[in-house]
């Protein structure tokens, strides 16, 4: 085994050799490409961007190259966009030729090779899906059918942090956050009685932890198609991640074949407000001209276990950070909260609408710490600010750089919830000044939505309990 390990380490120079003086002989087109840094033979600036920081050094390639910047990830030609005028250009004005995901690795694999919303390419099963997720998931309609697991939940939140704060220990509120979001979630997917089955010492948070981890995992293969799988399995990435995705897989299986059993044990005419959102995906499948299958239903499930998690989780971390490094902020908070709850001790889901300015809060802190938008690939050649945007290229929106624009947003780096009065007003600035990719926009106003209901309705913790931030914060969520 060493003896094979050591060769294929041998190898590898010959291979870097072979690559670049195949590069440096084929015949290429002149494009005007945007600027950007020289590339280093073979792996490009993949040295550069593949740090823990990567949306600041580009946003530092932006000072120098201008608002479009030209990279090579490895062979794969990219570009990154960090003003809001490219973004919109990109995102909503030439959309249709950037719609489409490129084909990573860990995408291809956790959405079931393109069976979900997140990296299905653009076209009709794209647009079905959608359609699944706002009318089945995320309307208006559907949220009172889960009101009392979600106010069981955050009650169980609040008297453990009432017991800890008796007994004077530290609570780790990013911790707590993140076990709630996704209790909730579990419960919207699969129903309530996985209250318990799905909880975290069945295993399966174990898992959806190491899926998040490996989604933040660099494979080289996305960057090196021809060598980089066997790189992948050399350092035991690939590896990980086909684990990893067996078992979900697994569970997945499993847990649609109960709720088959449940559906067809169940009496004819039930009340369809018990379904939960497996139940609904089969019952969409079961409809007549339906192509939605298993792995179209496992992808839909995976997107809403990360998207509904870590995204929820972490803009309330980051919310509550900003509050305690914000006291005027702080104090607002708190004075309307007392002022809508009252005497009654906790907040309701009755009192979100009258909480008017926790929405502020949560678009501001959407706003500064952004979930990393997923790449997109251009799906023909096209021009993007005077330059050549060749077929197949790599491109990433500074999401990071577009919420500190200061031409788009006063005193980028204060922490102001003011600056988005009225409240209602949100989605127009980010139409005007998008401080943040608006891909599938009803999808993601709906999300927001909900990350909004979610944050106001865990918020007892700043109404009736004060907290300071430790003196060395790490939040172990994959934004931006």
């Amino acid at each position: 085994m060493a003896a094979i390990v050591l060769l294929l380490v041998s190898l590898l120079p010959v291979l870097f050799l072979f690559l670049f003086l195949k590069e440096k002989t084929k015949q290429k087109p002149r494009l005007n490409l945007p600027p950007g840094p020289k590339p280093i033979p073979v792996i490009g600036n993949l040295h550069q961007m593949s740090h823990d920081l990567p949306h600041k050094t580009a946003y530092e390639f932006s000072k120098t190259y201008g608002p479009i910047v030209h990279i090579r990830m490895g062979q794969i030609p990219s570009i990154v966009v960090s003003t809001p005028a490219l973004a919109k250009e990109i995102l909503r004005n030439q959309d249709l030729v950037f719609c489409s995901r490129p084909p990573l690795t860990v995408l291809r694999k956790y959405s079931f090779n393109g069976c979900d919303v997140a990296a299905a390419p653009y076209g009709e099963h794209w647009r079905n899906l959608r359609k699944i997720f706002i009318l089945e998931l995320l309307s208006n309609r559907k949220l009172p059918f889960f009101r009392s697991s979600r106010q069981s939940e955050v009650d169980q939140m609040i008297d453990s942090i009432r017991t800890r704060s008796d007994q004077d220990s530290p609570v780790n509120i990013s911790d707590l956050m993140v076990r709630l979001s996704s209790s909730i979630v579990c419960r919207v997917v699969f129903g309530y009685k996985s209250k318990g089955k799905y909880g975290e010492r069945s295993g399966f948070h174990d898992l959806l932890e190491e899926g998040n981890a490996l989604f933040d995992t660099v494979f080289l293969a996305d960057y090196f198609p021809r060598f980089g799988w066997i790189i992948d399995w050399f350092t035991g990435a690939r590896l990980r991640l086909e684990r990893n995705a067996r078992q979900l897989d697994k569970f997945y299986n499993q847990v649609i074949e109960e709720h088959k059993i449940s559906a067809a044990a169940a009496e004819k005419g039930q009340d369809l407000h018990d379904e939960d959102f497996v139940d609904v995906m089969l019952r969409l499948g079961k409809e007549e001209g339906s192509t939605i299958t298993k792995d179209h239903i496992k992808g839909a499930i995976m997107d809403v276990l990360v998207g509904g998690t870590d995204t929820s989780a972490s803009t309330v971390i980051w919310g509550m950070a900003e509050l305690a490094r914000n006291p005027r902020v702080m104090k607002k908070a708190q004075e309307e909260l007392w002022s809508v709850v009252g005497d009654k001790g906790k907040v309701e889901e009755s009192d979100l609408p009258q909480l008017e300015y926790l929405k502020l809060v949560v678009y501001e802190t959407m706003r500064l710490h952004q979930q990393s938008p997923i790449p997109r690939e251009s799906m023909e050649q096209c021009k993007v600010d005077g330059y050549d945007i060749p077929k197949g290229t790599l491109v990433f929106v500074n999401a990071w750089a577009l919420a500190r624009d200061e031409s788009s947003w006063e005193n980028a780096l204060e922490f102001r919830p003011e600056r988005f009065i009225p409240y209602h007003s949100w989605i127009c600035h980010l139409q005007e000044k998008p401080s943040v990719p608006c891909a599938q926009e009803q999808v993601g106003t709906k999300f927001t939505t909900q990350k909004c209901n979610f944050f106001c309705f865990t918020q007892d913790v700043i109404g009736f309990y004060t907290y300071e931030l430790c003196t060395l914060i790490y939040i172990p969520i994959y934004t931006i």
